[in-house]
């Protein structure tokens, strides 16, 4: 089966120059669960499912979710 969740939180992280910490707390989460994304643990079967099922209906995880963002523009 072809892998199609590959975690780039913390590539990501670091070009944004932030500390697990701040990421975490400007996402919300724990510093555990950020270090857990970076690490393709735990939490990081919920992206594997997401990514599953954006491909078998061809969508994005916008599409999926309706995302927005924190202004209430459609991004």
């Amino acid at each position: 089966m072809e892998k199609i969740y590959v975690s780039k939180v913390a590539d990501l992280r670091k070009l944004k120059n932030l500390t697990q910490r701040q990421l975490a707390l400007l996402v919300g989460v724990d510093t555990s669960t950020i270090r857990n994304w970076e690490k393709d643990r735990d939490g990081t079967k919920t992206f594997v499912k997401i990514a599953k099922l954006c491909k078998v209906l061809d969508c994005s995880p916008k599409d999926l979710f309706g995302i927005q963002d924190i202004l209430g523009n459609e991004t």
